[in-house]
């Protein structure tokens, strides 16, 4: 049971204590975290707590957040798929221990925008998402044929998602859902029955629709094949078309139009950018944000070399964007697109580019090399390969500037880079 650790003077006067164990809110049994944050946005509610070995009950009425500080430990659900497709099942050895780890918690989803299969829920975790109005949540559906789906999935259980996803929509739970594609699989017709089966999904707010990724280590894994430029292009025109007709419900991510060497639609098309983390409009994201720092950022005669490091689908985009930098700041620039060696050459994104590639591949010379920070763990300056911005810099000679993925802050960073430097001298 969870521990109080800390009580604020309004939860004193309701006669909570430090050292009692959380047991219930509101009659229900607490579980993790979200019981606590829900009921402590009600007003009046009912606290079971464990105080010396025996149970008590302490009755909340209140106008503001109780402020108990609790330990809370909420370690992922592990998926239960066999998915032909898994990512994780294709990563090479050496990685951090943590991106083996293969999850799909609901919870997480709600929490952090995750994408979960919905496989390993009950009937009883369906109930509480519903009474804790845990919305949005961010569901892979992959197919909305349960028999393409279970084929992809190797779970018999993913039968049971149009109907629990009925009943999350009917009770007021907002989904927005993933459609990761594999080409001869759920694609053509499964692709436009998905999204169409999706759309009369009450609580469905949009389907972003993904490429397979697939790296070059699939020993024993299932053979299926990539995205290439004829598909690509085949699909961004039948999603772009249901688009058009379901009022911007559909998108496809930005991989699918590098690899269909097609431009990406104007910032306009994304809607509230709701399916970014998905990849959905980051480019377009990217070039408002570069446009609005070229505005606000004074012409500047910084007189270094800047070289860029990305993958090598963003590389030929980033060379206009760095030419234009070149004027603006008074810098020569390079962008150096990383061949991925580690996972593959099929993977092209600047995300999992690491840190051997770099250190392999990357001309010296330049007085500072700039990374877009989705290259590093969250609040981190760690690469997946487990190696640091230090060891990048250190083999560099030079030292790295990490700069927001979506161009937010790009020119802004590289100016502070050299005027803190121009300061220490």
């Amino acid at each position: 049971m969870p521990r109080i650790n800390g009580v604020s003077k309004i939860a004193k006067r309701f006669g909570f204590k430090v050292g009692d164990e959380l047991i219930a809110l509101g009659g229900y049994s607490v579980e993790d975290e979200l019981d606590y944050l829900y009921y402590d946005t009600e007003n009046e509610f009912t606290a079971d707590i464990l105080r010396n070995g025996k149970r008590k009950a302490i009755k909340v009425r209140k106008t503001q957040p109780l402020g108990l500080e609790i330990d809370w430990e909420m370690r992922p659900a592990v998926c239960k798929n066999h998915c032909i497709f898994c990512f994780v099942d294709q990563l090479p050895e050496g990685m951090r221990e943590s991106l083996y780890v293969k999850d799909d918690d609901y919870r997480f989803s709600f929490i952090s925008g995750s994408y979960v299969t919905m496989t390993n829920v009950s009937d009883a975790d369906i109930d509480r998402i519903i009474r804790l109005k845990l919305s949005p949540l961010y569901i892979s559906v992959h197919a909305f044929d349960d028999d393409v789906r279970q084929f992809m999935l190797k779970n018999p259980n993913t039968r049971k998602l149009k109907e629990y996803m009925r009943r999350l929509g009917e009770n007021g739970i907002k989904m927005h859902t993933q459609l990761v594609i594999v080409p001869g699989i759920n694609d053509g017709k499964v692709l436009e029955d998905s999204i169409r089966g999706l759309k009369a999904m009450q609580g469905v707010l949009s389907v972003a629709v993904v490429p397979v990724g697939l790296t070059e280590h699939r020993a024993k894994l299932a053979d299926i094949n990539a995205v290439d430029e004829k598909n690509a292009r085949e699909t961004i025109a039948l999603v772009e078309k249901l688009h058009t007709e379901l009022d911007g419900f559909c998108w496809c991510s930005d991989e699918y139009y590098v690899k269909a060497n097609l431009p990406v639609g104007e910032y306009s098309y994304y809607g509230a950018f709701d399916q970014i983390e998905n990849g959905v409009g980051m480019l377009a994201e990217f070039n408002e944000n570069f446009e609005f720092g070229m505005e606000e950022c004074p012409d500047m005669s910084i007189g270094k070399r800047v070289d860029f490091i990305t993958g090598t689908s963003f590389a030929p985009i980033l060379r206009d964007y760095a030419a234009r930098l070149e004027g603006k700041l008074g810098i020569s620039c390079k962008v150096h697109g990383v061949v991925n060696d580690f996972f593959g050459h099929t993977v092209t994104v600047a995300g999992l580019v690491t840190a051997t590639d770099i250190i392999g591949q990357v001309e010296r010379g330049a007085d500072a090399y700039v990374i877009p920070d989705n290259m590093l763990r969250e609040f981190s300056d760690t690469f997946l390969d487990n190696k640091s911005v230090a060891d990048v810099e250190e083999a560099l000679g030079a030292p790295i500037i990490a700069v927001a993925h979506n161009g937010s802050d790009l020119q802004a960073a590289i100016a502070r880079h050299f005027e803190a430097r121009g300061k220490a001298k």
